[in-house]
């Protein structure tokens, strides 16, 4: 599944036979790191106000929303301090769980988000991301449960899909995965998740349903600039045969991101296969200007160029893609073919 991403840190953790000395200097060096952070230009100001007021939690909450997207391990610690202060605060709570999740302390994220709950019971956000922590934490028998009562709220019914569908697939039931995201996306209404529809239509078309043309199609509209959906869309025409589709899908993906390679080599791999060198050098040619290094632009483009009679130019490109890909056999070989004519 596309799930939402959360990238792991690497946490380094002491023997227990380290001595005194390694920690004090491990200690020392992380003061220092976050002191860089915290004096640096865009946080100091907020820091320099800290020092004069250490008991004011809006500004440990202020800090934190700045630290949240580059250093969500400080922001925590803002966040968790702005909530000490103030334990009434849901939004300090819902913050230091958020700044967990995107530390990836899911354990402490669950407990965060708890905590915040105890505040706001009947917020459906908070019961998401709370289930969100504890999926991340495998504890899915907990998730699921809160999933259920979501199914039954006025707002987050979607995201009660989206939590089983995750949930499915980590059990690796595709079925029940596609299931809860067709409930979710009809739950979801004109606002579906970008992710969930190009999950469905990557799912269903690995088994060759043509429902999941429908979902790359709704994933375009929400995002038209994005030629992601729209070149999922005609590779799945490819698979069904239908190529005449497929070739307007992948030009739609190029009025879409005109530097969106994959479009240009997909056009070429077309007409190659027809036999239409001219066309497929065209889209091969647009191919090796959007990619520079692509070392399969080059080669195919070169493949164009010598059954066009264009031996100079091809033993050229076979150059560049063997330059670019080292252990590239076919173009070594076709260097080796050209240079003997």
């Amino acid at each position: 599944m596309r799930r939402l991403t959360i990238l792991a840190l690497g946490l380094a953790i002491s023997a227990c036979n380290n001595n005194n000395k390694d920690n004090k200097n491990s200690q020392q060096q992380q003061n220092a790191a976050a002191d860089s952070v915290y004096y640096s230009d865009i946080i100091r100001p907020v820091t320099d106000s800290l020092e004069k007021f250490p008991d004011n939690p809006p500004l440990y909450y202020r800090r934190a929303l700045l630290l949240f997207n580059t250093h969500p391990e400080l922001s925590l610690k803002d966040f968790e301090k702005a909530a000490a202060l103030d334990t009434a605060n849901v939004e300090y709570w819902a913050g230091a769980g958020e700044a967990a999740l995107a530390s990836s302390n899911n354990k402490k994220a669950a407990e965060l988000f708890t905590r915040a709950l105890k505040g706001a019971p009947e917020y459906s956000y908070l019961r998401y991301k709370l289930a969100t922590a504890q999926v991340l934490d495998k504890h899915y028998q907990q998730a699921d449960s809160i999933a259920d009562i979501l199914t039954r709220s006025a707002d987050a019914k979607d995201q009660a899909y989206y939590l089983k569908a995750r949930i499915a697939e980590d059990h690796k039931d595709t079925s029940a995965t596609i299931q809860h995201l067709r409930m979710a996306v009809s739950a979801a209404g004109d606002h579906p998740e970008y992710e969930a529809l190009m999950e469905l239509g990557d799912l269903l078309r690995a088994q060759k349903n043509p429902d999941g043309l429908q979902y790359y199609q709704l994933a375009y509209r929400l995002d038209s600039v994005n030629a992601e959906p729209i070149y999922a869309y005609g590779r799945f025409q490819e698979d069904l045969n239908k190529k005449d589709a497929a070739i307007t899908a992948f030009r739609k993906a190029i009025i879409s991101d005109p530097g969106y390679e994959a479009a240009y080599m997909a056009l070429g791999d077309i007409y190659r296969k027809d036999g239409n060198w001219k066309d497929a050098y065209v889209f091969y040619n647009l191919a090796a200007k959007a990619a520079p290094t692509d070392a399969d632009a080059y080669f195919n483009r070169a493949l164009c160029q010598e059954n066009l009679g264009k031996k100079d130019m091809a033993l050229e490109d076979y150059s560049k893609a063997s330059s670019f890909r080292k252990d590239f056999k076919a173009a070594k070989e076709a260097i080796s073919r050209l240079s003997k004519k």
